[in-house]
């Protein structure tokens, strides 16, 4: 628990109505860019009234966390994450947005897919390489030939497009110039918009992005690509 004066700014709660406020447990996103299952279902959607109505949801298996029953109401939800409620027949994406930092989005396509961004990369025993993911998940990438590793063609920044049911990679989005993203992260938080230019300075990679004819520059990390001219897949844009 934390108390609700100490809550992030983007948590759309009464400040001073209660004392405290359910803290996200340690999980696949950052405490501070992500929010709870009962903060979700309580104060976002009110679809319950209480945290006794929260349990009862998810011990009945009524949250469906990318694809997998989630039964901790401090479990977090963040980024790209997909929530189903087939309750009520709602599905949403997780997605950034320039005034609650981060907010749910419906969608009704493309539910079996989740796009994740690729953090950092690990060379392995064999030559094989590992895909660290922006939202904690691991993929392992089988290399035949370790002298001429033709399947390393991911980068940090790029987004793979994953297949919920298999985990596997359906499709590769590159981080580069021309492609549609969105910033998920600093105070252009939400904005998106065809990265026009990259530009690499010691310590701090730069992207500049066009929205729309006004361009504006922001950290390469803060940066998620998501397909060219639209979305590879549904993301509520």
């Amino acid at each position: 628990m934390i108390r609700r004066l100490n809550a992030p700014d983007f948590w759309r709660i009464s400040k001073k109505e209660y004392e405290y406020v359910a803290k996200p447990i340690p999980g696949p996103h950052p405490g501070d860019n992500c929010f709870t299952i009962i903060y979700f279902l309580r104060d976002l959607l009110k679809v319950a009234r209480s945290a006794v109505e929260v349990k009862k949801i998810l011990n009945n298996g009524g949250v469906l966390v990318d694809g997998k029953a989630r039964k901790d109401m401090h479990f977090p939800l963040g980024l790209m994450d997909i929530v189903e409620i087939p309750a009520i027949g709602k599905t949403f994406r997780m997605m950034p947005d320039a005034m609650y930092n981060l907010k749910p989005v419906e969608v009704t396509k493309d539910k079996e897919y989740k796009l994740c961004k690729i953090i950092n990369k690990k060379s392995m025993v064999g030559g094989h390489i590992q895909l660290n993911l922006h939202d904690g998940r691991s993929i392992i990438i089988k290399v035949k030939d370790p002298a001429k590793p033709k399947e390393d063609v991911y980068k940090t920044n790029d987004v793979v497009q994953i297949d919920l049911k298999s985990g596997k990679i359906a499709d590769h989005i590159k981080f580069e110039k021309g492609k549609l993203a969105i910033v998920h992260a600093g105070i252009n938080n939400g904005r998106k918009g065809k990265i026009t230019k990259i530009t690499s300075i010691i310590k701090n990679d730069v992207a500049t992005l066009d929205e729309g004819g006004i361009e504006f520059e922001t950290k390469m990390e803060y940066v998620f690509v998501l397909g060219d001219d639209k979305p590879v897949i549904a993301v509520g844009l």
